[in-house]
């Protein structure tokens, strides 16, 4: 019979997730390895939850129910394969099926992580507080790296050129950075709740030290998900002051989070992704300091001409290049792909990559990199549905339920939380490597089961 200890074990696995990215990195840049430890270990994590699942299944509804949507979920996506094996030339069966282990993954760890909650919560295990004390310490480790690669001069560089950012020891970029804003808001929670006053303001270190290398990587993603945290937690933690708590604690964490966010504006001229977002300008040819020609006085004047600065005009597509980064490109190639499908295509989707034509030697068919599109391309309209509806259905009735209850709700915890996630869809619906990547989407798995399981959105009654 399993027990609580062991659910809290399988939790643990979270803190471990930036020492398999490191040696993900070591397992493709020094051994040079297809297979990477990462997709071994991961999948057999995923594994492991779907035998517990199973295991449940015999004196849980809720697991049967569970049991019976993946079961669902894998006739779906057999019939996806099936349809692109016939419609599609070329067709990479070992591609296409990559891809489909990464997409299973979120919604498999999504519904295990409700029942391994649950299970602790009948336990009165506080799985709460053990979730963010175990990000916490993944928060550390990933700082650690960062900063002893980077002192060290190690680092790895998160861009070919003109543009400065480092990833540590991380290979994937996009991946660690979506990890780290996810992450930062769970370290929020940590130090609001340890510091009772400003004599104990040292529990926001680690919160400093994730966002120092989070500053380091030179994306949007990292500044922008600083920003939103900390604005966050300072209207937060102003609304809680004028209408439930006028203590000491909340007036000491609501200072020191406007302190932070006024040294981040002060420093930020001197970040990596203040140089970037210009280095982006200059690729697109758009000069800031463009003047317009000097006004023209008449000859005999003693007048001196007048310069006149001219407003840069950036057009619509060189905004959207600026926010997406060239996704928008792809993302107007798959949209025309689509439309010209067949039907059994667009109810089941087109697969990896959509409908690609045989790639240049030494290329590969590339996603869009906008989470939620390629899922819906990848998967078509019932596939894509089918995929989203428990976590849809739960997401909504948490909604209601914070908003019914808004008194009791309102808190430092669930507000964090709430961000986290909310940060997780902003970013894979924008720049991807979310939904679609097991490093990072155990995280938001983790982190909306804890919302679902302490709110009693999901229950087993």
């Amino acid at each position: 019979m399993l027990n609580w200890k062991t659910f809290l074990l399988l939790l643990i696995f979270l803190v471990l997730q930036p020492v398999i990215d490191v040696m993900t990195t070591a397992s493709l840049m020094i051994f040079n390895l297809n297979l990477t430890v990462g997709v071994i270990v991961r999948v057999l994590y995923m594994a492991i939850i779907l035998l517990l699942m199973l295991k449940l299944a015999f004196s849980s509804r809720l697991a049967k129910k569970y049991i019976f949507y993946l079961v669902g979920l894998a006739v779906v996506i057999g019939i996806n394969i099936a349809v692109n094996m016939n419609l599609k030339d070329p067709y990479f069966l070992f591609k296409e099926l990559k891809f489909y282990n990464k997409v299973i993954y979120f919604p498999i760890l999504f519904l295990g992580f409700n029942l391994l909650y649950l299970q602790l919560k009948k336990n009165r295990v506080p799985f709460m507080e053990k979730t963010t004390t175990y990000f916490l310490y993944s928060s550390l480790i990933i700082s650690a790296v960062f900063i002893v690669s980077f002192l060290t001069g190690t680092s790895l560089s998160n861009y070919s050129h003109t543009k400065i950012g480092f990833t540590g020891w991380f290979f994937a970029g996009n991946e660690i950075g979506a990890i780290m804003a996810i992450i930062l808001p769970i370290t929020a929670v940590y130090a609001i709740e340890k510091t009772e006053s400003l004599k104990t303001s040292h529990y926001w270190i680690p919160f400093i030290l994730l966002s120092i290398s989070m500053l380091f990587l030179g994306t949007k993603v990292g500044y922008g998900g600083i920003v939103i945290v900390l604005a966050a937690a300072c209207i937060s933690l102003l609304i809680i002051y004028l209408t439930k708590e006028r203590t000491k604690k909340t007036r000491a964490n609501m200072l020191i989070a406007l302190l932070l966010l006024a040294a981040l504006a002060v420093s930020t001229p001197f970040t990596p992704v203040f140089n970037n977002m210009y280095a982006h300008l200059g690729l697109l040819n758009i000069d800031l300091s463009k003047e317009k020609p000097s006004k023209e006085v008449p000859e005999d004047s003693e007048e001196e001409p007048e310069e006149v600065k001219e407003e840069p005009k950036i057009t619509e597509e060189q905004f959207q290049n600026l926010v997406f980064s060239s996704r928008e490109k792809y993302l107007a190639d798959f949209k025309q792909d689509f439309a010209d499908a067949p039907v059994l295509q667009k109810m089941f989707g087109m697969g990896f990559a959509g409908n690609y034509d045989m790639p240049e030697p030494g290329k590969e068919p590339k996603m869009i990199e906008m989470d939620f599109y390629d899922l819906f391309f990848s998967l078509g309209i019932i596939g894509f549905l089918y995929l989203i509806a428990p976590m849809l259905y739960y997401a909504v009735r948490f909604i209601i339920y914070f908003v019914t209850q808004i008194k009791e709700t309102f808190n430092i915890p669930y507000i964090m939380y709430g961000v986290g996630f909310i940060l997780a869809a902003g970013i894979g619906a924008t720049a991807g490597h979310v939904f679609t990547a097991p490093a990072v989407s155990i995280y938001v798995a983790a982190i909306m089961s804890v919302l679902m399981v302490d709110s009693r959105t999901v229950d087993d009654n």
